[in-house]
């Protein structure tokens, strides 16, 4: 529980969900017709059956591949750049995820609800007649959906919160410089504050010296003749 997104979370959204992702996005656009016809039984809705055949149906169940490669994608890239980049800042990380799971999550309720509503009552109510197509669809999507609400319930992980905390007390008890008898290291100056620094002393210095005393000024007039002594 040390970090905002664990080696466990970290790796799954990564690989294990994507993976899967992928592998029904494959599926959808190399074998349409394959993906249309095991959706429900051969016996229900028989009109059906062939719409991986036809190009409407092509054209749906390839797009819907296309998809879930997409949102695969997202995650790959997504989470890699939260990990590695936003280690240290735990708020904005926490953020950040949260902004990327829960609109997931309201996306596996909906499609778990797309894809079981349609189906026919007595199909609905009986699991075991349903396809593998259906299974996994259903199951899958539902275990997503289990971690992403364990993540955002802060479920074997660190909140930013506790990290905040964590960090305050540290800063508190370390000692500040007056109370150590230790004076601070100057920081190195850039070239421009050190032209700067010339410039004010320069000017501070002709300033200096047109304050300075002028020397007596000599007395206006005749100079006064000593008498000679008779």
């Amino acid at each position: 529980m040390s970090s905002i997104l664990p080696s466990s979370y970290y790796y799954f959204f990564l690989l294990v969900e994507p993976a899967l992702t992928i592998a029904g996005g494959i599926s959808a656009i190399f074998d349409p017709e394959g993906f249309g016809s095991n959706l429900l039984p051969k016996h229900i809705e028989r009109a059906t059956v062939d719409i991986g055949r036809t190009s409407r149906g092509q054209i749906i169940i390839s797009e819907l591949g296309s998809c879930f490669i997409l949102l695969a994608m997202i995650s790959i890239s997504l989470f890699y750049i939260i990990k590695h980049n936003l280690e240290h800042q735990p708020v904005i990380q926490e953020k950040m995820i949260k902004g990327l799971l829960v609109p997931l999550a309201i996306a596996d309720i909906l499609h778990v609800a797309v894809t079981l509503l349609p189906l026919p009552i007595s199909h609905l109510k009986s699991p075991s007649q349903w396809t593998h197509i259906v299974h996994s669809t259903v199951w899958i999507t539902l275990s997503l959906f289990i971690v992403r609400v364990l993540w955002l319930s802060g479920v074997g992980r660190r909140t930013s919160s506790v990290s905040r905390v964590s960090t305050t007390s540290i800063t508190s008890k370390s000692p500040s410089h007056s109370q150590a008898g230790q004076r601070p290291i100057p920081l190195p100056k850039s070239h421009s504050q050190v032209q700067v620094e010339q410039l004010i002393s320069e000017s501070k210095s002709s300033e200096e010296s047109e304050e300075e005393p002028k020397s007596t000024p000599k007395r206006r007039g005749r100079p006064r003749k000593t008498p000679l002594a008779e």
